[in-house]
């Protein structure tokens, strides 16, 4: 009767101690998950959240994006001149006669944004005038960016 008895208190310290075995494992997994589970996490929300920042600046910039590469007439020019007055940044307007820089002077290879200049649309008018955009006319647009890549500036060059 002893010998079972002694037995079976083996038995159920055999079984106490591969259930705390077991537990233990469990508990490692459950732990080496969670940091698993955070760090893709972590990944996720970085990613993310740079994907909503370029998202946004492309947004800010939506109205100045427009102009890149496309051929646009002298009207819409000069309409962008007068919308993008008081923004810092420049406008460059290159006619067959000659070069205007509206809002701010910028570097049109850098980028570097110069001091603001009072030149304004309104008073270039005349057909005479060097200055004079020909609302008819073609012209095509170029964002210039400096080196930390915010758009400085336009520049419209006629075709």
């Amino acid at each position: 009767m002893q010998y079972i008895c002694i037995q079976i208190n083996i038995m159920e310290n055999s079984l106490k101690g591969l259930i705390l075995a077991a537990g233990t494992i469990i508990t490692c997994i459950v732990i080496s998950l969670g940091f698993y589970i955070s760090r893709e996490a972590k990944s996720t929300a970085s990613t993310g959240a740079s994907e909503i920042n370029r998202l946004n600046t492309e947004f800010s910039e939506s109205d100045k994006v427009i102009y890149e590469g496309s051929s646009i007439s002298g009207s819409e020019v000069v309409s962008a001149i007068r919308k993008m007055d008081g923004q810092s940044l420049g406008v460059c307007v290159v006619t067959k006669s000659a070069s205007t820089f509206y809002g701010y002077d910028f570097n049109t290879a850098t980028g570097e944004l110069g001091k603001s200049n009072s030149t304004k649309y309104s008073n270039n008018t005349g057909v005479a005038s060097n200055t004079y955009i020909n609302p008819y006319a073609s012209f095509k647009g170029q964002l210039v960016r400096n080196s930390n890549n915010v758009i400085t500036g336009i520049v419209f060059t006629q075709v």
